[in-house]
């Protein structure tokens, strides 16, 4: 699943969060953080990448991180294939 905007990240840690039964309180207190925070969180707002990450694993989960910039090498191969 491709997320590109933090409202998109937040409403994805809810579904996941539901889907485990955990109340913010409980994920909070799984992912050292207050519950103020998960509210943050879910909503899209600022919060620090280190409580998201914390997060991401309290609820057992991994981040991929995909570089969408065009790769030069393989613009000039399909180039050279034009040719």
């Amino acid at each position: 699943m491709l997320i590109t905007t933090p409202p998109a990240f937040g409403e994805r840690i809810r579904q996941l969060r539901r889907a485990k039964h955990y109340s913010q309180q409980q994920l909070a207190e799984k992912a050292r953080c207050s519950r103020k925070t998960i509210i943050d969180l879910e909503a899209g707002e600022n919060v620090a990448m280190y409580t998201a990450f914390r997060v991401i694993m309290a609820l057992g989960m991994a981040l991929e991180v995909v570089d969408r910039r065009i790769d030069l090498k393989s613009l000039a191969e399909l180039v050279e294939h034009d040719e």
